[in-house]
C-alpha cells in the first residue's frame, strides 16, 4: 500500500482539525498519571474492567487519558500483551500516537475510534473469540478497529472523489479506508510504536494484511456485497456453531470483518441517551461537509442534506437497512450478541419508528388545520 498522503491535500483547512501538541502532551501526562496509581493495577479497577466489556458502554462520561488506558488494558485482558508478546511501552506509545493521529472532527473522532474499539472487544468477550481466534487474528482485529478512521479528516468519499482530492487520486478504491490503513501502518513502522516487533517477517506480513482488509471492509460502498459474502457463507455451513476453530482461516476473516463493521456502526445497540449524542455528531459532519460542498458547486448527498434530513427518519432507515440486518447475521455465528446486540438494535429500530409515526401524525394535523 502506498504512503498517506497528508491532511492537507485532502482537507481545505487542516490546521482547524489537528489535535493540538498541548492537547497530546496534556493528555499523555494524565495517561501516565492514571497508570502509575492504584498500586500496580495500572489505573483499571476490576469493576472498570467488566465495565469495558458490556456492550452498552458509554463513553460520555470518561475523559480521552481514561479511555486511552482503557484501550491499552484491552490488549491486556485479550491476553496479547503476554502472548504475543508486547512491549507494555511500546503499546502506549503507539495509544498516544493514534490519540494523536485522530482529528478534532464532529464524529471520526478519537471517541469514535474508542466506540468502535470497545464495542469489537465487547464482542470478542460475547462469542469467546479470545479463545477462538488466533493471537495473529486478535491483534489485527483490535488495531483495526483503533485504527479504522485515522487521519479522517471529516469529509467522506464522495467529496473526495468530487472535489478531486489528492488522496482521491492516491488510490483507486476506498480513498479514505485506503488512507487509514496506509497511516496505521506508517504508525506500526515506527520502532517506538511497534507493537508488532516480536512476530517474525512472515507473520507480520500476515498480519498488517488483515489489519489493511479489515479496514477497508469498512467501506460502506462495499456493505452489501460483503454481507451477501457473510450471509452465503454461513449458509453454506462454514461456520461450526459448536466450534469456530474449526472454520478456515478465510471464514474467519470473514467473521472479523462483519465483527469491526458492527461495531463501527453499534452506536445504535447502546442506549438511547448515548446514541442521540453520536447521532447529533454524525449529523453536525454531514451538515458541515454539505455546506462546503454547495460552496463549491457539489450537490451533497441526500442523506448529508440539512434541507432533506429528518432525523427520526433518517436514523429509522438507517437502523432498519443497515444495522440490524448486520447485527442479526453476526447473531447467527455468535448467538449471544443476540442479547447484547440485535435486542437493543431492535428497541432502538422501535424508539425510531414511533417518532416518525408521531411526526407523521402532527404533520397530518397541522395540514388539516
Amino acid at each position: 500500500m502506498e504512503a498517506a498522503p497528508s491532511i492537507g491535500l485532502h482537507c481545505p483547512h487542516p490546521e482547524r482539525i489537528r489535535t493540538p501538541d498541548s492537547a497530546c502532551e496534556s493528555v499523555r501526562a494524565a495517561v501516565n498519571a492514571i497508570i502509575g496509581s492504584d498500586g500496580g493495577t495500572g489505573g483499571v479497577s476490576e469493576a472498570e474492567r467488566r465495565a469495558i466489556q458490556l456492550a452498552n458502554f458509554s463513553n460520555w462520561e470518561h475523559e480521552d487519558a481514561r479511555l486511552l488506558v482503557y484501550m491499552r488494558q484491552m490488549y491486556i485482558d485479550v491476553g496479547l500483551v503476554e502472548r504475543l508478546p508486547i512491549d507494555e511501552d511500546k503499546l502506549l506509545s503507539f495509544l498516544l500516537r493514534i490519540y494523536a493521529g485522530y482529528n478534532q472532527v464532529p464524529f471520526h473522532n478519537f471517541r469514535h475510534c474508542f466506540m468502535v474499539t470497545q464495542m469489537t472487544y465487547s464482542i470478542i468477550w460475547l462469542g469467546n473469540l479470545h479463545a477462538i481466534c488466533s493471537d495473529s487474528e486478535l491483534v489485527a482485529l483490535l488495531t483495526a478497529a483503533v485504527c479504522h478512521d485515522l487521519d479522517h479528516p471529516g469529509l467522506s468519499n464522495y467529496y473526495q472523489r468530487l472535489a478531486a482530492t489528492k488522496i482521491a487520486s492516491s488510490y483507486s478504491a476506498s480513498p479514505l479506508e485506503s488512507h487509514h490503513a496506509a497511516t496505521a501502518l506508517a504508525v506500526l513502522s515506527d520502532p517506538a510504536c511497534d507493537i508488532l516487533a516480536s512476530l517474525t517477517a512472515e507473520t507480520r506480513s500476515g498480519v498488517e494484511g488483515a489489519i489493511q482488509r479489515l479496514i477497508l471492509a469498512t467501506d460502506m460502498a462495499h456493505h452489501a456485497e460483503i454481507l451477501a459474502e457473510f450471509e452465503a457463507a454461513v449458509e453454506a455451513g462454514q461456520f461450526s456453531l459448536q466450534d469456530l476453530s474449526d472454520c478456515s482461516a478465510d471464514s474467519r476473516e470473514l467473521l472479523l470483518r462483519i465483527v469491526l463493521k458492527t461495531a463501527d456502526v453499534s452506536n445504535e445497540a447502546r442506549p438511547v441517551a448515548t446514541a442521540e449524542r453520536w447521532i447529533d455528531c454524525l449529523l453536525a459532519e454531514f451538515f458541515a461537509e454539505a455546506r462546503l460542498e454547495q460552496e463549491s458547486d457539489i450537490s451533497p448527498l441526500p442523506f448529508m442534506n440539512p434541507a432533506l434530513v429528518r432525523k427520526a427518519v433518517s436514523q429509522q432507515q438507517f437502523i432498519g437497512g443497515i444495522v440490524l440486518p448486520l447485527s442479526l447475521a453476526l447473531a447467527r455465528v455468535l448467538p449471544r450478541t443476540e442479547t447484547d446486540i440485535v435486542q437493543p438494535v431492535k428497541r432502538q429500530l422501535e424508539f425510531y419508528t414511533r417518532l416518525v409515526e408521531d411526526e407523521e401524525r402532527e404533520a397530518a394535523v397541522a395540514e388539516e388545520d
